[in-house]
């Protein structure tokens, strides 16, 4: 969850040094170059499907997964706390992409790259701010680096009308030689995302409207990867009708939510109307200086919101943010009332 809004800027069309970057540790990847800049970037990006899994066909072991499932995984060691621009984003992209190609999600990134957004992130030093860890601008002669947000869609009966559902996978990295796994913020909005659309798919019901998942890179460095994809999207901005948000939703009173959101938009509707029939309270609340992606879709004039726990700050950019955080009653509350709001969106 980003304090402030340290920069948000125009990615696209700055100037981006060329920068290899083994993006996928484990597998053979297609090495491209995007051009996000004079010279363009070059990244290893893994296949469109994996060789072991056709388009279009679901993996029950993926299919059957459970939000602490990914929640265990994005946070593991090896993970290195998602920073974005490292080799533990990386791996959790790597991860992503997998579980998005094996529940037949069809590519929604980039031409040629599948289920990836590449774009660049400005330099930035990590800082202390009230006991919270963040990012502010670094120097601008340091040299760019690339990253990935990620996109898969669940094709509807009207493809030109899209629900998006969205969460932010990055987190802060590792600073002073401790890690900040960032359990609640935010494998637990990416695990909630992912359990939503295993039960769309496990119901086998074709949606009215298309329902595209996304994880966006480089949140914490001021929302840069929504950013990035509203500026240069994969699809026209048009066809979203809303934006469903989830970050960090998975600590506090069980049933106590917060809505993050410009206005009473239609996002905002369905997941009231969603907390309702849960029994939980969602409550439209002043971000009193934070936000989340949702706003990179707000300034599009997108109907957006964003769920998150009304005690999202307790232990927030700490070491301290692990799975011991996390209720995992909280977590499946904020699953089932995502699903309740896809579903009155889409269906």
């Amino acid at each position: 969850m980003q304090t402030r809004r340290v920069f948000i800027k125009t990615l696209l069309g700055l100037g981006a040094v060329g920068l290899p970057w083994s993006l996928w540790p484990t597998r053979v990847g297609e090495t491209i170059k995007i051009g996000l800049g004079r010279p363009p970037v070059e990244l290893v990006l893994p296949p469109l499907i994996e060789e072991s899994q056709e388009p279009n066909l679901i993996n029950q072991e993926s299919l059957n997964r459970t939000a602490m499932d990914d929640i265990l995984i994005l946070t593991a060691d090896e993970m290195q706390g998602r920073k974005a621009g490292s080799i533990g984003e990386a791996k959790a992209a790597e991860y992503l992409t997998t579980q998005l190609s094996r529940l037949g999600l069809k590519p929604m990134g980039e031409p040629k790259i599948g289920f990836s957004h590449a774009f660049t992130i400005p330099p930035v030093v990590k800082t202390r701010v009230k006991g919270r860890l963040t990012f502010k601008p670094g120097e601008s002669r340091t040299l760019k680096t690339p990253s990935v947000n990620l996109l898969g869609g669940l094709i509807g009966e009207n493809p030109q009308e899209i629900i998006l559902l969205s969460a932010h996978f990055d987190h802060l990295g590792i600073f002073e030689g401790q890690v900040y796994p960032g359990a609640n913020d935010n494998a637990s909005g990416v695990g909630c995302v992912l359990d939503v659309i295993r039960r769309v798919l496990r119901e086998g019901k074709v949606p009215k409207r298309t329902i595209v998942i996304a994880f966006w890179s480089a949140e914490e460095m001021g929302f840069v990867g929504s950013q990035a994809f509203v500026q240069a999207p994969t699809f026209p901005l048009q066809q979203i009708q809303a934006v469903l948000n989830v970050d960090t939703v998975g600590n506090g009173m069980l049933g106590n939510f917060a809505l993050w959101a410009d206005s009473e938009n239609i996002a905002v509707k369905a997941i009231r109307q969603a907390a309702a029939e849960c029994g939980a309270s969602a409550l439209l609340t002043p971000s009193a200086g934070h936000n989340s992606d949702s706003v990179s879709f707000a300034s599009a004039n997108i109907p957006a919101v964003t769920l998150l726990a009304k005690e999202w700050l307790v232990k927030n950019h700490t070491p301290e943010d692990t799975t011991a955080l996390l209720k995992l009653e909280q977590v499946q509350l904020a699953t089932e009332m995502i699903y309740r709001a896809v579903h009155s969106l889409a269906f």
